[in-house]
């Protein structure tokens, strides 16, 4: 995980990995020391034959998770990530703006984006 100055949150999974529920708190607990009461736009990148368990999924889809989020983009650079990323969004709902890319640019673009919208209906509120 990387934080950038432009707080774009940068998960990368490696290959062969397989994440469950306790990376999950793990990554939870290290979010609330840097967040700072912030919030981040993340970008995920899965690695070769990454998988997820289910209760990561409703978890990360869940408002709990995504106290510290504005949105999430995942990039996909495998037919199994398409899949599982569209299994995702469409059957776990998350309630962030979540979007799916292969070229790692074009989601960062996004991300801020979307960074740009939350903070100006913020500042108007």
């Amino acid at each position: 995980m990387r934080l950038y100055d432009n707080e774009v949150m940068n998960v990368i999974f490696h290959d062969n990995c397989y994440i469950d529920i306790r990376d999950i708190e793990e990554v939870m607990i290290w979010m609330k020391d840097v967040a700072n009461g912030r919030m981040f736009v993340n970008l995920m990148e899965g690695g070769y034959n990454t998988d997820l368990a289910p209760e990561v999924r409703e978890f990360s889809a869940s408002s709990e998770e995504n106290k510290y989020t504005i949105a999430d983009a995942i990039v996909i650079s495998s037919q199994a990530h398409d899949i599982v990323s569209n299994f995702y969004v469409k059957f776990n709902k998350p309630v962030k703006p979540t979007k799916i890319f292969t070229d790692r640019s074009k989601a960062i673009e996004w991300l801020l984006e979307e960074q740009r919208k939350f903070r100006s209906a913020q500042k108007a509120s």
